[in-house]
């Protein structure tokens, strides 16, 4: 990857807002719901195969995202185990794709579960960014997995383990909002967190549709993410 160029932003003081957490967690809808409360999200994807409204992440993203991953060793479904260095040139692209925000009104913001793997480096470059999490049942996400990609239920629990320690972490660190995506709050819940992110909560959220969620669960997760889950649920809103 060659470098892009210097970027047009003082990124020093921009405060995009980056959804972030598990693949199949309810991350596209966070964002849709966001979106629909005023966040500009750009050139986002609307619809595709396994997300009726689109997973909302601008596909400029993925290959920097995956590019920083794989000089680690790692990819999305295949994590590191500890902080992932930016090179340079990573860097510098990751400044020209916000660049391309530059045209859009305030608040703006991304979504791309990768991202949850990678915020150390997005703090470095962005030091105000806002970050909000979503969550979703061990179970839920490990049947919508098999769906899509076909992972046994071991790799599944083992990758939402991995992804949701970081959302605990981060947590920990900055006091971000967590949205449990099956929570039956869900909507007050997201304007809640809206008001948090400095966004408007004056209009009608009509983005989560029940018919939506193909893999919602009652059930108990298994021994190995019982506890994990039982955490992040307590740090939810």
């Amino acid at each position: 990857m060659q470098p892009l160029g210097p970027a047009q932003f003082d990124l020093a003081n921009v405060q995009p807002i980056l959804i972030f957490g598990m693949h199949r967690s309810g991350t596209s809808c966070l964002a849709g719901c966001l979106e629909e409360l005023g966040l500009q999200l750009g050139n986002v994807i609307t619809s595709s195969p396994y997300n009726q409204k689109g997973n909302r992440e601008n596909p400029d993203i993925w290959p920097i995202h995956d590019a920083i991953l794989s000089q680690a060793g790692a990819a999305w479904d295949a994590p590191p185990i500890g902080i992932v260095p930016w090179a340079s040139d990573h860097v510098t692209a990751m400044q020209r794709f916000l660049d391309g925000y530059r045209h859009l009104p305030e608040p703006w913001g991304f979504k791309d579960p990768r991202s949850t793997l990678l915020l150390d480096g997005w703090f470095s470059i962005v030091p105000r960014l806002q970050v909000v999490a979503s969550i979703r049942h061990p179970v839920a996400v490990a049947k919508s997995l098999a769906a899509r990609n076909g992972f046994d239920e071991e790799r599944s629990f083992s990758l939402w383990e991995r992804y949701n320690r970081e959302v605990l972490r981060w947590h920990s660190l900055t006091g971000c909002p967590v949205v449990d995506y099956d929570s039956p709050n869900y909507e007050q819940t997201v304007l809640s967190v809206a008001t948090q992110l400095g966004l408007g909560t004056n209009r009608p959220l009509m983005f989560r549709a029940s018919e939506l969620n193909h893999h919602s669960v009652c059930e108990r997760p298994p021994e190995s993410v019982a506890a994990l889950w039982h955490e992040l649920l307590e740090i939810a809103e």
